[in-house]
């Protein structure tokens, strides 16, 4: 069948990102691992529904259907204490009146699963979109890669949402007969989006200054411009004596239980003051750490980067280069020269 290379190859594609994911440095994002797993298992059914087309897997594939948005939703967001009523509502209610209405109505489940997939693939699109509030119980280190990924899983979303609206009309108004090059068109389409996070995976790009200041708050301050100059020399101050950077697992939640101040407004300083987001600032004082133990110890780079609050060695580099311009090694032995040129002229 013409459709079935296409969904053999996303599928293989999904995988490479799963097991890069399992094996990097990094310590892998549990929502990150579970949408890849869920959109392993229902790529794999949807194959075989394709090639094999019984009554039986196409229960089990738009059973499966109606749960994968929702899955993918609690696997990127997490409930504060003042949203956590409404987020149940949001994870749990739109999933059961779809599996009732797939009971005792199935001619609508198609339309269904639309709502479905569309509804939480926009709402995930969005969340990824709107900057690192929506993620504070991610790690800090961590919260570029989640939100990257958070963002595969809107887009995944909203195309398997086009992909079934089309199919749909084409087994009402054509049989079906042109369902398998529908598939495979959105599958194309679908490729591109994953091949570029598999890139983004296994890249380590520097980011220049100039891409730190592209961050924009997120939200409008809830503290007037007067007062957040004043607000933020007090949280670095807290900061610096706290040593709270010196934490691999901080998180935005924890930062701002720490500082007394909600995450929203703490973000919405940093943003507004030193241009750029909570995690590049909580990198900055860390990189600072950094330089103070590589000009005064003799301490092997790895012990370093560990003493200063990074837990991988890649993530530590990348900073340092993007911070500091230059490698860590480099920076210590450019010092290292300089104090020697330093001793000769005296």
């Amino acid at each position: 069948m013409l459709s079935v290379p296409f969904p053999v190859i996303t599928l293989l594609a999904l995988f490479l990102l799963l097991v890069m994911t399992l094996f990097s440095d990094k310590t892998p994002h549990r929502g990150t691992l579970c949408f890849f797993v869920a959109c392993i298992f229902m790529l794999s059914i949807s194959t075989l529904r394709w090639e094999y087309d019984s009554a039986l897997l196409r229960n089990i594939q738009s059973g499966l259907a109606m749960l994968l948005p929702p899955v993918a939703w609690q696997s990127f967001t997490s409930p504060n204490e003042s949203n956590k009523r409404r987020h149940l509502v949001t994870l749990f209610v739109p999933a059961t009146i779809a599996l009732v209405i797939r009971i005792f109505w199935p001619s609508a489940t198609d339309f269904v699963l639309f709502l479905l997939f569309f509804g939480y693939g926009y709402m995930l699109f969005q969340t990824a979109c709107s900057g690192e509030n929506n993620f504070t119980l991610v790690r800090l280190n961590a919260l570029s890669h989640t939100r990257k990924m958070a963002l595969l899983a809107g887009c995944f979303l909203c195309i398997s949402a086009l992909t079934d609206l089309v199919v749909a009309l084409d087994f009402a108004t054509n049989g079906g007969k042109l369902a398998p090059v529908i598939v495979v068109f959105f599958q194309v389409t679908m490729l591109p989006f994953i091949g570029a996070t598999i890139v983004s995976a296994g890249s380590k790009v520097v980011l220049s200054s100039a891409d730190s200041r592209k961050e924009k708050p997120t939200t409008r301050a809830e503290i007037p411009e007067s007062g957040q100059a004043e607000i933020y020399f007090m949280l670095e101050k807290k900061v610096r004596e706290t040593q709270l950077y010196l934490n691999s697992d901080l998180t935005l939640s924890l930062l701002a239980r720490k500082m007394g101040i909600p995450a929203r407004q703490l973000s919405s300083v940093v943003n507004a003051v030193r241009q750029c987001n909570v995690s590049q600032w909580i990198n900055h004082f860390r990189i600072e750490r950094a330089q103070e133990l590589l000009l005064c110890t003799v301490l092997p780079v790895t012990d370093v980067m560990l003493e200063s609050g990074f837990s991988t060695k890649s993530n530590f580099n990348r900073e340092f280069q993007r911070i500091c311009g230059i490698s860590p090694t480099l920076f210590r032995q450019q010092a290292s020269e300089n104090q020697v040129t330093s001793l000769k002229t005296h």
